[in-house]
């Protein structure tokens, strides 16, 4: 049996949990269990898809969101879910993402073309994926677009083969 595949935007994942539910360290969440609702399976691929972080020298912030996810990498690690990095682009005294969406774009479009997955639930209300998407569709596949409570993209709905909200009990259900 095909497995289906749940993918984590994970910058769109972190603030949608954090608006949720602020406390909650997401470091040590339990990102298995939380997919495997969703998909209502065992029977999943997981992919954390996310900007990696490099130390910036006289940076003091970079070597502590870069310690902090060196320890999201260990708990995903830990909980067998692929890790795919993009980069972090750093100027006008901020980190900008780069690189994660097309990686996403492209696990849909190529996932559903070499037939890896039956369903693909995407955690990320970024429309620049949509073309992918549709793509995936046209190939008969059905994408579940996985929102927040309070936060749904209507163009993510609109385009979707179906919608799942996570709400804050879900996001404290499945932290430490």
């Amino acid at each position: 049996m095909e497995k289906d595949l749940v993918i984590f935007d994970g910058s769109n994942f972190y603030h949608g949990a954090k608006r949720l539910s602020p406390r909650t360290h997401l470091t040590d969440f339990s990102y298995r269990a939380l997919a495997e609702e969703i998909a209502g399976s065992k029977n999943i691929e997981i992919e954390y898809c996310v900007g990696e972080i490099v130390q910036k020298k006289h940076h003091d912030k970079s070597f502590k969101l870069y310690a902090n996810q060196q320890a999201l990498f260990y708990n995903l690690e830990k909980q067998s879910i692929a890790i795919k990095k993009g980069f972090m682009l750093y100027s006008k005294l901020s980190f900008h993402e780069k690189g994660v969406d097309v990686q996403i774009a492209l696990d849909i479009s190529i996932g559903a073309i070499k037939n890896k997955y039956r369903k693909c639930y995407i955690i990320s209300s970024d429309t620049d994926i949509l073309p992918a998407i549709l793509e995936a569709r046209a190939e008969g596949k059905k994408i579940i677009y996985v929102g927040f409570d309070k936060t749904i993209s209507r163009m993510m709905k609109a385009n979707c083969s179906k919608m799942i909200c996570i709400k804050k009990e879900m996001i404290k259900k499945f932290s430490s």
